[in-house]
């Protein structure tokens, strides 16, 4: 899978040096999604050795961005906002997470990333949904699948953001591979 996740690195970058995106907290969100989660999706015991030095949030901190699991989070320096690495351990799934960052733009770059993928492997979207609720205001959770036809595994790319300035995240995106 390294050939077709270093696709969506190239295009990453491509996207981060022509994109005109009104919101840099949106393209610092999307560079630390495709340089650590995509490039790394097929390889995480790589990418966790190359955070083993990297000052990591404290458990009880950590547990809030793993989703209930064991693992590791990460704070990532950025001067255009908070971001968060989690990796749970034993699996394989990367999570970014944004403080603030435009949804509109957010998508937008995921969108680019993930909406289509490299051949031979076929993009397909499986999650289009709207919601709301008083913590978050309207979220929008959106996911992607990359697969060839007769792979058992699975590439599955998620993203939600919430459009409420009082949300306690803005966006989150995960990236894993599933059976």
């Amino acid at each position: 899978m390294r050939p077709f996740l270093s696709a969506a690195l190239s295009l990453a970058t491509a996207i981060s040096c022509t994109a005109a995106f009104a919101d840099p907290a949106a393209d610092s969100f999307a560079n630390i999604y495709a340089t650590t989660c995509l490039k790394h999706l097929d390889d995480l015991k790589t990418l966790r050795a190359m955070l083993e030095r990297a000052p990591r949030l404290p458990p009880e901190k950590a547990s809030q961005f793993l989703q209930g699991k064991p693992g590791s989070a990460w704070p990532v320096p950025d001067k255009h906002g908070l971001f968060v690495l989690a990796i749970p351990d034993q699996t394989n799934m990367c999570i970014v997470y944004a403080r603030r960052a435009d949804p509109e733009s957010v998508e937008s770059h995921v969108k680019k990333l993930v909406g289509s993928a490299p051949p031979p492997l076929l993009a397909r979207q499986l999650t289009n949904s709207r919601s709301q609720n008083s913590k978050s205001g309207a979220t929008h959770t959106l996911s992607y699948e990359w697969s060839t036809t007769s792979a058992p595994r699975k590439m599955l790319f998620m993203l939600t953001t919430a459009t409420s300035e009082s949300a306690e995240l803005q966006a989150v995106a995960t990236a894993s591979i599933v059976q």
